[in-house]
């Protein structure tokens, strides 16, 4: 093996326990603390006859890591692949269509540990990680069949996306209590981020002249882009930075003065779910739910779904489409109360 497949085996055991910014930091440790080391490797991977469950989840935790997946979503996938290995009994080897067939009816039509019905999103995870799962196995020959082309995937139900309202967006604009509270509302209403891409945002980022951010390749998930600031944005953010110039736009505290320290996606959430309570929004204001308002306004304003899919970093406009414009483009009632 070599030292980055060690160091990913090594994080791969730790993505259920910690966060990704920790996940990040162990992985760093790791790559600074082993320069100068070579690796012998004096084992061999263990024979087909001792391969089990646990190895063959740490194994596509290691694949989806180099592949470059968060390792949020790869947590999210094992909160659905391991309860089902429990539940089964069975070597990863000796699942079958049928097998993954009857877990979903089973799940689909048994009580939860809450005492509730499973809802059919959930249902649809359990899928979702499934097929992810069996169809890596059979494409990387860990399996000899593609079990997954005979089990029917399940839907999501699709619901009326979270989005605010003109007046809702106001009232957050009326209730914002301080410079960092309105860089961030107006960052996010002009920009539509994501909340990872707000938390590693840089002041060298941000052309406060030319009114845009950079998001350069490998800050998150998304493509390298550039996304544009309002009057209204550039005014709020150069209100807040004041005379910094470099570190991260966000200061974890109004008294951190550490400007190499980067906030929390958490934290972020928290500012954003503060303003919309403040203000006294119909729902909570995730970033998600600003991100989607953002998506909203802009469609109305241009009825341009390939210029929002690539301020928003989609891979596609049909995931545009699907998940932030499906009402949009078919609410009548929406569009008549929101065209102002």
């Amino acid at each position: 093996m070599t030292k980055m497949e060690i160091i990913n085996e090594v994080v791969a055991s730790l993505v259920m326990s910690l966060t990704s910014e920790q996940l990040e930091i162990v992985k760093s440790t790791f790559i600074v603390k082993m320069q100068g080391y070579d690796i012998h490797e004096v084992s061999l991977l263990p024979s087909t006859e001792v391969i089990d469950n646990d190895f063959i989840l740490k194994r596509f935790t290691v694949d989806h890591l180099a592949k470059g997946l968060k390792a949020s979503t790869i947590k999210a996938y094992m909160y659905h692949l391991k309860p089902f290995f429990a539940f089964t009994g069975l070597n990863f080897r000796a699942v079958t269509a049928q097998t993954i067939t009857d877990y979903i009816a089973y799940k689909t039509v048994t009580p939860n540990a809450n005492g509730k019905m499973n809802s059919q999103n959930h249902i649809c995870n359990i899928s979702k990680a499934l097929f992810i799962f069996f169809q890596w196995a059979y494409r990387k020959r860990h399996i000899e069949e593609d079990i997954m082309r005979d089990v029917d995937r399940v839907k999501p139900k699709l619901k009326k996306k979270d989005r605010l309202s003109v007046e809702e967006i106001e009232a957050c604009r009326d209730n914002l209590k301080d410079i960092r509270e309105r860089a961030l509302f107006e960052l996010m209403m002009s920009t539509g981020m994501r909340v990872g891409e707000i938390a590693a945002l840089k002041i060298d980022d941000v052309d406060l002249q030319k009114r845009t951010i950079h998001i350069p390749a490998g800050k998150t998930d998304s493509a390298e882009r550039d996304v544009f600031l309002t009057v209204k944005a550039k005014n709020a953010i150069e209100k807040y930075i004041g005379g910094r110039n470099k570190g991260y736009l966000f200061r974890p505290s109004k008294s951190s003065i550490a400007d190499n320290q980067q906030i929390s996606t958490g934290t972020v959430e928290k500012w954003s779910k503060e303003i919309g309570k403040r203000a006294g929004c119909h729902c909570v204001t995730t970033v998600h739910v600003l991100r989607k308002t953002y998506a909203s306004t802009e469609y109305q304003r241009t009825k341009n779904v390939k210029y929002i899919s690539i301020i928003l970093g989609h891979s596609s406009t049909a995931v545009t489409e699907k998940y932030y414009l499906v009402d949009d483009m078919k609410d009548i009632e929406y569009i008549a109360l929101n065209a102002a």
